[in-house]
């Protein structure tokens, strides 16, 4: 049985993206939504496409990539992004086995 989800996204390939006044704007092409994502989901996209990663490893890259520490603070954020990033369609999640 799986401990941990691994997150994937297929962004930035199948999306449009534009910055519009400090927000990204982001047209998902498989499901036609168009959403406007604040900092740091757009970080936490990329960091998704360069490689998959659980929500603990993802909140370890996004506070190295911005300079924080790695706190349950910043734990906390990233999980709840995460879900409504899955929510959302941008993310999907699959059992991490390692």
């Amino acid at each position: 049985m799986a401990r941990y989800r691994l997150y994937r996204t297929d962004y930035p390939d199948s999306c449009r993206v534009k910055a519009v006044d400090g927000l990204v704007l982001i047209f998902h092409r498989p499901s036609g939504t168009t959403h406007f994502l604040d900092a740091p989901v757009p970080d936490m996209l990329l960091l998704l496409a360069e490689t998959p990663a659980t929500a603990e490893a993802l909140a370890g890259r996004l506070c190295a990539k911005l300079g924080f520490a790695l706190d349950d603070e910043a734990r906390e954020v990233v999980s709840r992004r995460l879900v409504e990033l899955s929510a959302a369609g941008l993310v999907w999640t699959e059992p991490c086995t390692a």
